[in-house]
């Protein structure tokens, strides 16, 4: 009797684990993911960028680049006006 006691526990454990592997299974599908997939698909444009792009910061600068360094890039905001920012700093391309 004490081995059927025994796999009707362990079969218990198995079916508690079971809510806990598809949240954690849900939890990667909808949240880590996605995640993943817009860092590659930002850091693909970042490294695309190019002088002469027009760009918009997340601080609300918009220019032209004129310099592109390893993890800076220089915006002409105005001209004869030259300011320096990071690389992660640039959202989008300005349409």
């Amino acid at each position: 009797m004490n081995s059927v006691a025994q796999s009707t526990s362990s079969g218990q454990t198995v079916m508690q684990l079971v809510p806990i592997l598809l949240i954690i299974v849900l939890f990667y599908a909808l949240v880590i993911f996605p995640q993943k997939k817009r860092q590659k698909k930002m850091a693909e444009f970042l490294s695309s960028l190019k002088i002469g792009d027009r760009v918009v910061t997340g601080g609300g600068l918009v220019g032209s680049i004129s310099v592109i360094r390893d993890r800076q890039v220089d915006l002409e905001i105005a001209p004869g006006v030259v300011v320096t920012v990071m690389k992660q700093a640039i959202l989008t391309l300005e349409s």
